[in-house]
């Protein structure tokens, strides 16, 4: 059990950091807003669209990491041996 608790830990925390790395490129991806921000000629539809979709993927990188957390707890609970 304790076994299994870390195996499922650790891949909710590998889980975490790739929604982390697409959540980063998708602020970096896009040109449009990227340059409509410092200009000061922003495209408001893409700007809230690039705010959307990087919430989202932030949101489900915050609980995969709230998984890990509870999974590495758990596994805490249980006796080495």
């Amino acid at each position: 059990m304790k076994q299994a608790l870390e195996i499922l830990s650790e891949m909710s925390a590998a889980a975490a950091a790739l929604l982390w790395l697409t959540s980063a490129r998708i602020r970096l991806r896009d040109p449009i807003a990227r340059r409509g921000l410092g200009s000061g000629l922003d495209d408001p539809k893409a700007l809230l669209r690039l705010v959307y979709e990087q919430s989202r993927w932030s949101a489900w990188a915050a609980v995969a990491a709230a998984i890990a957390a509870v999974l590495a707890m758990a596994d805490g609970l249980f006796p080495r041996g």
